[in-house]
């Protein structure tokens, strides 16, 4: 276990990923204006979503030789839907729209460990408990459920959005880390202690977060060291 925390380790770099201290971005939206839609705001509108194939893009590739550790982090995904944040305009004619998630996927050798990680950073209206437990969940679209360890930061209070920031760093065992190459995942669930959240990934999101599970593979297979999953 102290193994896979010291993995956790690598969350500062990880929330650069991210962008500016974890930050969601946010979006003015007209009432009276039809709702935008969730691909205007990603990280990844530029991508070809609808290619599982399409070109990799890899944030964070980085080898420390003096304590032998590698991280590799794919760009930051966006994941559900657009959510009202907890800034209300003052002229009371429009809304701040946020990403009710964002989700890097990564692999970290430390000291001959190796894991690979499901990073969410998630948008929560209330301040919630959780603690390190197999308490997120990703539900497939072969219908197979599988429970993740999560070692997630307190939450912490976004005056920009007005909103909680929690982000949960989940160890992907290997069968699963396979398991998302062969299938999408549909839903993830975090259980807090007292609230469950459920995101739901659109068509496009699920094919983004399983072409992410493959560029790591990728980086890794190619890397001159021979690091195979």
């Amino acid at each position: 276990m102290r193994q896979l925390l010291s993995g956790t380790n690598q969350v500062t770099s990880l929330r650069s990923a991210l962008g500016d201290s974890g930050h969601f971005s946010t979006g003015r939206v007209n009432a009276r204006s039809s709702v935008l839609r969730f691909s205007v705001l990603c990280l990844f509108a530029l991508l070809c979503w609808a290619k599982v194939n399409g070109q990799c893009k890899i944030a964070i590739d980085e080898y420390d030789e003096f304590d032998s550790t590698r991280l590799v982090a794919t760009q930051p995904m966006n994941l559900g839907y657009l959510i009202v944040s907890g800034n209300v305009p003052e002229d009371l004619e429009g809304k701040e729209y946020v990403e009710e998630a964002k989700a890097i996927f990564s692999y970290s050798d430390e000291k001959n460990i190796r894991a690979f990680f499901l990073s969410l950073m998630v948008a929560e209206r209330k301040f919630h408990m959780i603690d390190n437990d197999f308490n997120v969940y990703l539900k497939f679209k072969g219908g197979q459920i599988v429970a993740l360890l999560n070692v997630p930061e307190n939450g912490e209070f976004d005056r920009e959005i007005l909103m909680w920031k929690y982000l949960h760093t989940c160890v992907v065992p290997l069968e699963i880390f396979h398991l998302m190459k062969n299938d999408v995942v549909e839903k993830i669930r975090i259980d807090y202690k007292n609230y469950k959240k459920t995101i739901e990934l659109e068509e496009k999101q699920q094919l983004a977060l399983q072409r992410a599970v493959f560029c790591v593979e990728e980086r890794l297979i190619n890397d001159l060291k021979g690091v195979k999953p």
